[in-house]
């Protein structure tokens, strides 16, 4: 079976389109379907970690250069990369006025094995958007929830992935996904 991203082995389950039996492998090259591929044609875009032990540098210096990217702050550089910039979102939970982190965040990971996360909190009319744009550019969108209950407006948080890009490139791209998704 031919092996595709989480979100579009969910969507097919959900659809019985799709053999459950290729969840949950651990995969270190994968075909990206663009969403913008409306049809099911397959992008000719793939990324690929030729090298599983690959070793990228990730100074705290590289770290900052990372968090200018998104006009955001480090949280920590060492040993994982992480950067994040808050939403401006004028949210409650329990009808108490947040700016929590854990409530607003555009947040990514950079660790020195080549791995790349990526996590947003979004408004449900800017969901689809950004699934859209992270797809475009080759980020494997991997979940979409809610963090909290009786929260105001309604928070919904996304989460992707990526191997096969440096560090700049996920960086960049996260940033242009959430700029066009009209989240900055």
């Amino acid at each position: 079976m031919e092996r595709r991203d989480a979100f579009g082995n969910w969507f097919r389950f959900v659809n019985r389109d799709t053999d459950t039996s290729s969840f949950g492998r651990n995969q270190m090259d994968f075909d990206i379907e663009s969403s913008s591929n409306h049809m099911g044609r397959q992008s000719n875009e793939r990324m690929t970690s030729t090298n599983h032990g690959d070793i990228r540098d990730i100074t705290a210096s590289t770290c900052q250069r990372l968090a200018d990217i998104i006009g955001g702050e480090v949280i920590s550089a060492a040993p994982v990369c992480t950067v994040m910039r808050l939403r401006d979102i004028n949210a409650t939970i329990l009808d108490r006025r947040t700016r929590s982190p854990l409530a607003l965040p555009f947040m990514l990971s950079f660790e020195k094995n080549g791995l790349n996360l990526g996590e947003s909190v979004v408004l449900q009319k800017e969901l689809n958007r950004m699934i859209a744009a992270l797809r475009k550019r080759g980020l494997i969108v991997t979940a979409f929830h809610n963090h909290w209950l009786f929260e105001e407006p309604r928070l919904m948080y996304i989460h992707w992935e990526n191997v096969g890009m440096s560090a700049e490139e996920f960086a960049r791209n996260s940033i242009a996904a959430a700029r066009e998704a009209g989240l900055f």
